[in-house]
């Protein structure tokens, strides 16, 4: 005598090595599976986890479960698939839902009715005689009688259909989802109440209204071959805090939706080469973490093959709705369906597929109108998709970069400067959508006759004009550039400058990256909230050599009378030798610096610090609401004190942001 393996709440059993205790039944997900949630013990007294929550899945050994460890065999390894566990074939399985079945689903104790729609009950009844007045009107009486009926008696659930009990020892389960249009259906005997059509019209009339008026359903069998010869499936069952379903129900920001759907469709890429295509998934069974797993496969069908009854959810296509054959199109689909309830907070309508409301989220909106199309042979091939959809995340991980610049130049008060040698500029310029770049510059112009004025403005004048490089994405480039940049001012000052010099002071920022290039004795600044000004530049003059000699006092360098002797200056020689160009690695940090939001960068001449201390400075920046009232109020205080020398002051205040909402 064969035994026979009962499967309900509370049963304990074996399969290999894993003892098994029924937790709960989570109901008939995919048509002809039942789903179980279970304890695991393994036989491994010694292991450090002996129970964990385990997902069993009983069906029949050729549907769904069985496409599961085909798919399963051919991605041996592959990390996106939850692992495993055990595989078995019974020759005789009941499953008992007497006890568990009830309380799932909080059903009266008499016996529950089966629910079929009101459009699939019409579209049978149409298949009878058009002529007859009788059956016309008899059909309309049933049909509204059953939509009455079931309406009173339906027990509410959530996503499982309804279940159908007979013989206490069997139970049977309907799922509408899992029927197939009433266009398509061939021979309604095979459903559930519905008589065959090649009767008497007359006849088949009067059966459908007097089935309907009783609502008595006959039994089916819980799969479609009708055997107890079951396959049993065991994989570990994800925490609910760690399902897709669950984060599904947070607020998600729009990369992080981005980053899961190009995950999901990464996979149905990889399955999809290997001839394969997911049309259908259960966000309950998929573990969001790093990378994604999928719990359940049984959404996975062979590329072409023809499904016996179709398939209408939330993410499947309109067309699995009709059997049609399996296409790359419909995983397209599915992971457009997945993003747009990510964003839009809720499920795609399996009623309203064609006019879709989508939020006219720039590229987000033509990526979804694109991938829901209702002609399947306008959306994305996956390879195209999950290019579109990684490339959409990566501008939205940009971070969006914006320089308010402020600016004040003043020939001073000194009778003896009445032409202001100083000069400045800065040019910015948008390297891509994503990355920006900003040049700023200070010259301080040395000589009688004009020519220090002359030498400023031509320095300036060439670092600004200098094209940008072709290759330009390393802080190794960005940093030899710089010094190019200076090579070509001198270079410009020495030939068409007679007895004529400058300082020349240069920022570089592209994107966040700072890199600087120095001669001179003018001044960069880096004020950072929340920290001490900082001076990124060194004084290439005798003073500053003295001090760090140690041959002189700070303080006494400040009214030492050599102080506006200059060491190092442009147009002084034809060429500059190597390591006369001061960057951010002769102080030992890197060639560049990474900046923070809210970061002011400062370019000055000699004619402000020599007047308006570093602390000065930052407290003026620091309490001033806007940056040109800052950079007012520094003059204001040289031209107070006297202002012996031209003064000028530039300043670049950084604001960055990612644009991630929506």
């Amino acid at each position: 005598m064969t035994n026979v393996l009962v499967i309900q709440e509370k049963t304990r059993f074996s399969i290999d090595n894993f003892q098994l205790e029924v937790l709960s039944y989570l109901g008939q997900i995919t048509s002809g599976i039942h789903y179980f949630k279970v304890n695991i013990e393994t036989d491994d007294r010694g292991s450090t986890e002996s129970q964990k929550l385990g997902l069993l899945r009983v069906g029949s050994t050729e549907g769904g479960l069985k496409r599961e460890l085909d798919v399963r065999e051919l991605l041996i390894g592959y990390k996106m698939i939850g692992e495993l566990l055990a595989q078995t074939i019974e020759d005789s399985v009941k499953v008992d839902l007497r006890s568990s079945a009830l309380s799932y689903q909080q059903l009266e104790p008499e016996k529950p009715k089966l629910k079929m729609d009101f459009d699939t009950l019409e579209s049978f009844a149409n298949e009878a005689e058009p002529n007859s007045n009788e059956a016309e009107q008899n059909n309309e009486e049933a049909a509204s009688t059953a939509e009455d009926a079931t309406n009173e008696s339906r027990p509410q659930s959530e996503d499982l259909g309804e279940i159908v009990t007979g013989d206490p020892e069997t139970v049977f389960f309907h799922q509408n989802t899992s029927l197939q249009p009433a266009d398509s259906i061939k021979n309604p005997v095979s459903l559930v109440g519905v008589p065959n059509s090649s009767e008497n019209t007359t006849d088949q009339t009067n059966a459908e209204s007097e089935h309907l008026e009783e609502e008595y359903y006959p039994e089916v069998e819980m799969c479609a071959d009708g055997s107890d010869r079951k396959l049993l499936v065991l994989t570990y069952l994800p925490e609910d805090n760690t399902t897709l379903q669950d984060w599904l129900g947070q607020d998600n920001s729009l990369e992080t939706s981005l980053s899961i759907t190009s995950q999901v469709c990464q996979f149905f890429r990889y399955i999809h080469q290997r001839g394969w295509c997911f049309v259908q998934i259960l966000p309950q069974f998929i573990q969001v973490e790093t990378p994604i797993k999928f719990f359940d496969l049984t959404g996975a069908y062979p590329l072409n093959e023809k499904l016996q009854s179709g398939l209408l959810e939330n993410y499947c296509a309109p067309e699995l709705a009709y059997s049609h054959p399996i296409q790359e199109a419909m995983s397209s689909y599915t992971v457009g369906a997945l993003l747009y309830h990510a964003i839009h907070k809720q499920p795609l309508s399996s009623d309203n597929q064609i006019d879709i409301k989508i939020n006219p989220i720039p590229r987000i909106y033509q990526l979804l109108k694109i991938a829901l199309s209702p002609l399947p042979e306008e959306r994305f091939p996956l390879s195209q998709l999950v290019s579109l959809l990684v490339e959409t995340r990566k501008s939205l991980q940009a971070t969006k970069i914006h320089w308010n610049v402020a600016s004040q130049s003043t020939t001073g008060l000194s009778t003896s400067r009445l032409q202001n040698e100083d000069s400045y500029g800065i040019r910015q310029l948008q390297l891509s959508n994503s990355e920006t770049l900003i040049l700023g510059v200070v010259a301080d112009g040395m000589g009688g006759m004009s020519q220090g004025e002359v030498a400023s403005k031509l320095a300036v004048q060439t670092v600004l004009e200098e094209p940008i490089p072709a290759e330009f994405n390393s802080i190794e480039q960005q940093s030899e550039w710089l010094v190019s940049l200076v090579q070509k001012a001198n270079e410009s000052v020495a030939t068409n400058v007679r007895d004529g010099g400058t300082t020349l002071s240069i920022t570089l920022a592209v994107g966040q990256d700072l890199a600087i290039a120095h001669v001179g004795d003018s001044r960069i600044y880096l004020l950072r909230q929340g920290e001490d000004i900082r001076q990124l530049s060194e004084d290439h003059s005798l003073v500053a050599m003295l001090v760090a000699s140690g041959q002189i006092t700070h303080e006494e360098s400040l009214d030492h009378p050599d102080r506006n002797v200059l060491t190092k200056s442009i147009g002084s020689k034809r060429r500059l030798s190597d390591g006369y160009v001061q960057q951010l690695s002769r102080s030992g940090q890197n060639l560049s610096l990474p900046l923070e939001n809210g970061d002011i960068l400062l370019l000055c001449s000699d004619g402000v610090w020599d007047l308006v201390s570093n602390e000065e400075i930052a407290k003026i920046f620091t309490h001033h609401q806007t940056l040109q009232t800052a950079v007012d109020e520094v003059i204001n205080c040289v031209l107070q004190r006297g202002a012996p020398d031209n003064a000028t002051l530039l300043a670049l205040e950084l604001s960055c942001h990612s644009d991630n909402r929506y």
